[in-house]
């Protein structure tokens, strides 16, 4: 069998990658014409660094399931064909299983360490705790660039159930949320049968946990001296690259699909090869039921901790202090909110040639433009991606600003609107 990348080199989207080339915007016919090649190549097993359903993987599955509706996630499909999972040893074609709504389920997880999360917020509470006043950033970068000497294991690819199973056993035997099970912590407490979820031996969970318990226990006091150190000026960290380490996943970075990067993104490969598929879909109305979470007030140091990350400074300073959010009319600081780890968002989305003499607009309205336009494409379809299909005084219009939160959307109002945009598409469709 021919490695990944020869596999794509010699198969024919290869060869077609190879007699053409991209320019800025790709035209439509031609764009089309590489993407269906590529799924062709996929669906024949040409190309198998990924994974589709209609794979020679994916037709195993259904002689095994029967004819159901795949349920498949962007990890599986930006997955080689071939890939075992490192944790309990299945291939897909063991993993797969029917899940409750009748479907067959093909998911793969990225398992990692939680060290890199837990840093930040550490990070983020002794910055504010000590009143810094001061941005740190070479701090700040001190945290991003030792978050994985705190990590217990790499990253790495598991299938759903073992991933689940780490939660799991957390749950029952109340271990803190900061810590996951390594690979092989996990591979002690479960017994892996073929198309079934994991079942938990809670004991062997239990010792496995009493096992890491210390060394946990003594990294999070060091996280903490670590996070104060950087908070506070006190830290001894000069800046230098952070390496990165790819996952094999299509979209990772990964060397061996560059032939297919340069003409599709990762969003639009996993549609094309599966994503479209899955059975459990959004409630895409959810937006606009009037519940909003409650704001977090700032911190007094807020403006100093939000600086201490370079491109937030940077984004930050490009706004007079007098600028305000076209839509919402909310002021540049009642537009600044606290993230669900202490971190500092001020985040100021554009919005593209649709409405030019609003080219940017804050975040929670950005949010709630795009919740619906998305409830919109499940109405009309698919359509250019663009915001003309709204204006800002509408848009204004179904929200009740909040300062440093999300908005509530008024929901008579939002269902109103989206009633009349559906009207002014549908007779064109």
């Amino acid at each position: 069998m021919l490695s990944d990348s020869a596999g794509l080199y010699f198969s024919r989207f290869g060869a077609w990658s190879r007699s053409h080339e991209p320019k800025g915007g790709v035209p439509d016919g031609e764009y089309r014409e590489g993407l269906q090649l590529l799924v062709e190549c996929v669906d024949s097993g040409e190309i198998n660094s990924l994974d589709s359903q209609n794979s020679p993987v994916a037709r195993e599955i259904l002689a095994i399931h029967g004819d159901r509706r795949f349920e498949m996630n962007s990890n599986w499909i930006g997955s080689p064909q071939g890939w075992i999972c490192p944790c309990c040893k299945r291939t897909k074609v063991q993993i797969s299983r029917v899940g409750k709504k009748g479907q067959i389920l093909a998911k793969s997880v990225v398992h990692h360490d939680h060290m890199e999360d837990v840093l930040e917020e550490a990070f983020n509470a002794a910055f504010v705790d000590a009143g810094t006043t001061i941005e740190q950033v070479d701090g700040r970068k001190l945290i991003d660039n030792m978050s994985n000497a705190f990590g217990a294991y790499e990253a790495v690819l598991v299938c759903e159930d073992c991933n689940n199973a780490d939660t799991n056993a957390k749950k029952v035997l109340a271990i803190p949320r900061e810590f996951s099970f390594s690979i092989c912590q996990i591979r002690e407490f479960i017994a892996p049968q073929n198309h079934q979820p994991h079942l938990i031996d809670e004991s062997k969970a239990q010792a496995a946990w009493e096992a890491a318990k210390a060394a946990f226990v003594l990294r999070m006091r060091i996280i903490r001296a670590v996070a104060k150190a950087a908070a506070t000026d006190a830290h001894w960290f000069e800046p230098h690259p952070k390496k990165f380490d790819p996952i094999p996943v299509y979209g990772y970075g990964n060397q061996v699909h560059a032939a297919i990067s340069k003409w599709f993104p990762s969003d639009v490969v996993a549609d094309a090869l599966g994503m479209q598929t899955r059975v459990s879909k959004p409630n895409v109305s959810r937006w606009r039921d009037g519940t909003v979470k409650k704001a977090r007030a700032l911190p007094s140091n807020y403006l100093a901790l939000l600086k201490s990350v370079e491109y937030k400074a940077t984004n930050w300073d490009l706004f007079p202090d007098d600028w305000c959010c076209p839509i919402c009319r909310r002021s540049k600081t009642q537009v600044v909110y606290v993230g669900d780890k202490g971190e500092i968002r001020f985040n100021v989305p554009a919005t593209g040639k649709a409405w030019r003499d609003t080219p940017r607009i804050c975040s929670p309205c950005f949010k709630v433009l795009i919740a619906l336009k998305t409830e919109v494409k499940e109405h009309v379809g698919d359509f250019q991606d663009s915001y003309s299909f709204v204006s800002p005084n509408e848009l204004a219009a179904i929200i009740h600003p909040r300062p440093h939160a999300d908005h509530r959307v008024l929901p008579a109002e939002a269902k109103s609107l989206l009633d009349r945009i559906v009207e002014r598409y549908s007779p064109v469709r």
